[in-house]
């Protein structure tokens, strides 16, 4: 594998300079699919249950649905409430991180609609 130069991994804006190899792993789970559907999903809603998130995104095998979610929630990006119910009930929703990044996604979004 070739070495990518340093020059080529930073990003300058201002004074700051900004390195993007730190990005990666964000941006490989943004990539997968469903976690953008379910960041924007959970900003609208703020709050939901595990089948209606599923039913939402277009009911994708529940064992996918549920390794998105949990990678998100090792991100601190989703914050994952247990019910003391009978039968168990599970909420998702944002963390304060995954507000913030949803915010930021909004940016780009507009940008590609507008392009």
């Amino acid at each position: 594998m070739k070495r990518v130069s340093e020059s080529a991994c930073m990003i300058r804006h201002g004074d700051r300079v900004i390195c993007i190899f730190p990005s990666e792993t964000i941006l490989r789970v943004l990539g997968k699919k469903y976690t953008l559907l379910i960041i924007g999903l959970l900003g609208n809603e703020k709050v939901m249950r595990f089948n209606k998130v599923l039913e939402s995104v277009g009911r994708p095998r529940a064992n996918l649905l549920s390794t998105r979610l949990k990678e998100l929630e090792v991100m601190n990006l989703v914050r994952r409430k247990v019910m003391d119910r009978r039968p168990l009930e599970v909420e998702y929703s944002l963390t304060e991180k995954g507000v913030d990044l949803r915010d930021n996604l909004i940016q780009l979004f507009d940008w590609i609609e507008k392009n």
